[in-house]
C-alpha cells in the first residue's frame, strides 16, 4: 500500500483494518506467514465470538476437534508443532491423515470424522475471508470428501416397552421421581438432551394451557403443548422432589445430586440405568439400536406418525430445520408390520393353495374355457 492510499484510509501500510483484514491478503500485519496459531486465534476470538451468536455446543464441537488434532500432531508430526508454523503446512494430506487416524486408532464412525472435517471447513473460511491470498489453500482444504454413511435404524420404544420403563423406575425417592418426570418430559415433548438439561423455571407454563417453551439449536425457540399429567408431575416435583440448587444454578429445572444444572451426560446416565432395569424384564429393550436418550425423542415422533399427525406438524415439534428429517420417521411400526402381514396371511388362506400338484382341466367346449377362466 502506497503512503498516500495510506493516509486516504487513516491505516498504516500492513495494518489491519477493523474488521481484522490484514493489508495484504495472505500475511501477518508484519508480512510474515499466516501461522497456525494465529489462525486458531482469529477463528475462536473474532468468527466464534459469543456476540456472533454462534451455539456454544458448535464451539466446543470444533475446540474438541483441534485438540485431537494436536495430540495428533504430538505423536506423529511433532516438528508442526512450532508457533511459527504457517498455516499452509498444514495442508490436506495432512488433515486427511489426521481423519484416518481418527478413524483407525479412536474407532470414530464416518458421522463423527465428517464432523471433524466440518471444523477444518470452517476454519479455512474464516481464513478465505481475512486472508484472500490464502483462498487457493483454503479451497484444497474444503475439497476433502465428505465419508460415506449409511442411514441408522431409527430406535423407538414400542407403547408397552415405554410403559415398562416408566415402571422400572422406583419413584418413592426425590431422585427417583425426578428420573421418571425426566422421561415422561422427554416423551411428552420430543425435546434434545441438550433442550430438557437447559429448561429454566421461567421456560414452564403449568397453567391451562400448559406448555413448555425449548431452546433449540441454533438458538431457535418453540413452543411444545405439556400433557395435563406432565404437568402435574412437574408441579409435585418443583414442590417436593427438586434438588435444593447451588448458587447460579437456581433457574435449572432439573437439579443434579451436586445441586448443579443436570448435564446432558448425567442425564444419559439416568436414562441408561433405567433402561438397563427395565430390559432385564423384557429383554427386547436390549436390541443395539436404542439409544438410552435420542430414542425418546424418536419415540415421540413415531407414535405423533402413528396417530396419524401430518409431518410439518412433527416437523415443528421437533424443532427440524428441515421437513427431510423429519421423514425418516415414516417408517411404521414394527406392530403394524405384524398387523398388515397377518392380514395378508388371513386373505391368501381364504384362497385356494396353488401351490399343491392338482389334476389339469379337461374342456369339451369353448364356453366350459371361458367358465374356468372367470373362476380363476
Amino acid at each position: 500500500m502506497s503512503r498516500k492510499n495510506s493516509k486516504r484510509t487513516g491505516r498504516k501500510a500492513g495494518h489491519p483494518d477493523r474488521t481484522g483484514n490484514a493489508a495484504a491478503g495472505g500475511e501477518c500485519p508484519r508480512g510474515q506467514p499466516v501461522t497456525f496459531t494465529r489462525a486458531l486465534a482469529v477463528f475462536f476470538e473474532q468468527d466464534l465470538h459469543r456476540a456472533t451468536g454462534v451455539s456454544p455446543n458448535t464451539v466446543a464441537s470444533y475446540k474438541t476437534t483441534f485438540r485431537l488434532l494436536l495430540r495428533f500432531l504430538e505423536q506423529d508430526h511433532p516438528e508442526l508443532l512450532s508457533p511459527a508454523t504457517p498455516v499452509e503446512r498444514f495442508d490436506a494430506a495432512l488433515v486427511e491423515e489426521f481423519l484416518r487416524h481418527l478413524a483407525a486408532e479412536r474407532s470414530c464412525s464416518a458421522a463423527t470424522i465428517n464432523v471433524r472435517r466440518a471444523a477444518f471447513g470452517s476454519l479455512v473460511r474464516t481464513l478465505q475471508r481475512h486472508y484472500p491470498k490464502l483462498a487457493p489453500y483454503c479451497q484444497s482444504i474444503l475439497a476433502i470428501r465428505e465419508r460415506k454413511t449409511t442411514e441408522p435404524l431409527v430406535g423407538y420404544f414400542e407403547v408397552h416397552e415405554l410403559e415398562a420403563i416408566f415402571d422400572a423406575i422406583d419413584n418413592t425417592s426425590p431422585d427417583g421421581f425426578r428420573d421418571l418426570v425426566l422421561l415422561r418430559c422427554l416423551y411428552n415433548t420430543g425435546a434434545r438432551a441438550s433442550e430438557l438439561c437447559g429448561l429454566r423455571l421461567q421456560d414452564l407454563r403449568l397453567h391451562e394451557p400448559a406448555h413448555v417453551v425449548l431452546n433449540g439449536k441454533g438458538g431457535k425457540i418453540r413452543t411444545v403443548p405439556l400433557w395435563p399429567v406432565t404437568a402435574d408431575m412437574l408441579r409435585a416435583y418443583l414442590k417436593a422432589a427438586r434438588r435444593p440448587p447451588k448458587v447460579g444454578h437456581e433457574d435449572f429445572v432439573f437439579i443434579g445430586r451436586r445441586g448443579n444444572a443436570l448435564t446432558r451426560q448425567g442425564l444419559y446416565k439416568i436414562a441408561r440405568r433405567h433402561l438397563e432395569t427395565a430390559a432385564r424384564s423384557l429383554p427386547r429393550l436390549g436390541r443395539p439400536e436404542l439409544h438410552p436418550v435420542c430414542s425418546f425423542r424418536h419415540t415421540t415422533a413415531t407414535h405423533l406418525l402413528m396417530a396419524g399427525v401430518a409431518l410439518p406438524v412433527i416437523q415443528e415439534i421437533l424443532g427440524h430445520a428441515r421437513l427431510e428429517t423429519t421423514m425418516r420417521y415414516r417408517a411404521v411400526s414394527l406392530q403394524r408390520k405384524r398387523q398388515a402381514l397377518q392380514r395378508l396371511l388371513e386373505l391368501r388362506s381364504q384362497k385356494p393353495d396353488r401351490t399343491a400338484a392338482q389334476p389339469l382341466p379337461e374342456w369339451t367346449d369353448s364356453k366350459e374355457v371361458i367358465d374356468w377362466l372367470e373362476r380363476l
